[in-house]
């Protein structure tokens, strides 16, 4: 059984992953990229290692090519040391039409950042088949 700080963490996860969703929908970028905390890295598919501002231009390249929805669904969270987490999930990227455009699953490891949890390591890939 999860214990009470476990569960805290998985809500305040599971609002930063709501946020992202509405942030995108919005076609906000460098909203999405506030979720991630100083020293961040996000490790998409076929792609380097992107740090910084390069995180939100990650971001704004997928909402200049269409992806309105991003919705993440956490499967499990784990709490080491009250300061950092790990979250396993699937997540789901759509179009303007809400058509799925990919799926796939992703690991973040969440650090606070003061006393706001944010992204720290982020990585994703699709389960889709390539071609």
């Amino acid at each position: 059984m999860a214990s009470k700080a476990t569960a805290d963490v998985t809500t305040i996860i599971k609002a930063n992953n709501k946020t992202l969703g509405a942030e995108v929908a919005a076609g906000n970028a460098a909203a999405v990229g506030k979720l991630y905390g100083k020293g961040a890295v996000l490790m998409p598919p076929n792609a380097g290692m992107l740090k910084g501002k390069a995180i939100a231009g990650f971001w704004r390249g997928a909402i200049d090519m269409g992806v309105r929805g991003a919705k993440l669904k956490t499967k499990e969270v784990e709490v080491f040391g009250g300061a950092t987490a790990v979250e396993v999930g699937t997540y789901a990227l759509s179009g303007a039409d809400k058509k799925v455009l990919d799926e796939g699953k992703y690991i973040v490891v969440w650090k606070t950042d003061g006393k706001v949890w944010k992204m720290h390591r982020d990585i994703f890939n699709s389960s889709r088949p390539a071609g």
